[in-house]
């Protein structure tokens, strides 16, 4: 490609080449906008497109989860009674056949939080990682506690999970101080069911000898 002399070229030669420089952006920024125009006209038609079978199915799915968790109510009362149990407040329960051939378990999807004293054990593991400064090994396992407890999400709260790995790090710490923190803050979990699922499989025959194992997983709020 040959180098062009901007001194060489006359005013008329300089204002042709900027225009067009300009007409070219003008054209790219038009094809983006029309480009992105298209792309938003397929996203809405993809999503009118299946939205409403999806609705569908989730209502009839509702219905079924809860019919099958009313159903199964006198079942689980019945094998605890059988195994000379009390019945339990389990978060699921997996029902199976005697071949293997088919299993369904339901139950409650589990978020674990904090009921709101898990500040008073926080102010006790401040002391402690305080307490930590000036000696480099200390201060190695204090940064490995701040990076997994002290951060936090969007809002501010803590992530009740990093804060149960904390516990692993109790024999390292050798802390009175720092277990009666751990004690406080496990206390202060508390695991919120959020949502009830039905998975499980089934050995489906195809034909042709081909048999398969065919899993499912639904969830509703």
């Amino acid at each position: 490609m040959t180098a062009i002399d901007i001194t060489a070229l006359t005013d008329e030669q300089k204002a042709k080449i900027a225009a067009d420089f300009a007409a070219a952006e003008k054209a790219k920024k038009e094809k983006k906008a029309a480009d992105k125009k298209l792309l938003k006209g397929l996203e809405n038609d993809v999503v009118l497109k299946v939205i409403d079978f999806f609705i569908d199915k989730r209502n009839d799915l509702e219905d079924r989860i809860v019919n099958l968790f009313k159903e199964i109510e006198p079942v689980i009362e019945l094998r605890a009674e059988v195994f000379g149990n009390e019945k339990r407040e389990q978060d699921s329960h997996t029902f199976t056949l005697d071949d293997g051939t088919a299993s369904v378990k339901v139950g409650w999807n589990v978020r674990p939080s904090f009921n709101g004293t898990e500040a008073e054990g926080i102010v006790k593991l401040r002391q402690f990682m305080a307490s930590l400064a000036g000696e480099s090994e200390n201060e190695k396992l204090m940064m490995d506690m701040i990076q997994i407890f002290l951060k936090t999400d969007s809002q501010g709260n803590y992530n009740p999970q990093k804060v149960r790995e904390l516990n692993s790090m109790r024999d390292r710490a050798n802390s009175e101080l720092f277990n009666e923190g751990m004690d406080i803050i496990n206390e202060a979990m508390i695991d919120i069911r959020t949502s009830r699922y039905a998975r499980g499989y089934k050995m489906v025959d195809f034909g042709d000898g081909i048999i398969k194992r065919v899993n499912f997983n639904f969830s509703i709020d």
